[in-house]
């Protein structure tokens, strides 16, 4: 996964630069499909530091989570948790799909696996009357 991090018109501090980028490797702990991660930090008129956290997934899904507050490692990490709801939502629904479509391959299951023979149909039936 890459990680690039971007100062607009701020100047990066090391350390703030290298939080940035743990908390960025720290989203392949919640999906392992993400391409790469975009991280941008700057500072409003309002003393307010701003970051704004793109991901790219799979498929080119992108999910962004931006976060304002008064320091940076606050802002980082509160951009982070809305994108571990997001990726978090994003996987649950893939998760659903594969279930309703009957498999983790996601394809729906063909008529032929689905559908009863003219034997099968008999032989219900017959076995209905039985009972």
């Amino acid at each position: 996964m890459k990680v690039k991090i971007n100062g607009r018109h701020v100047k990066l501090e090391p350390t703030v630069e290298a939080y940035a980028r743990e908390k960025a490797l720290k989203l392949e702990h919640f999906f392992d499909r993400i391409d790469h991660v975009a991280v941008t930090l700057y500072a409003d008129g309002k003393n307010q530091k701003l970051v704004e956290m793109e991901v790219a997934l799979v498929r080119g899904v992108r999910l962004v989570g931006k976060a304002a507050a008064g320091d940076f490692l606050e802002a980082i990490d509160l951009a982070e948790a809305k994108l571990q709801r997001q990726i978090q939502k994003f996987h649950d629904r893939l998760k659903a799909h594969r279930l309703r479509t009957g498999g983790a391959g996601g394809r729906p299951p063909s008529p032929a696996e689905t559908e009863q023979t003219y034997e099968q149909v008999v032989r219900d039936m017959l076995e209905e009357k039985e009972d």
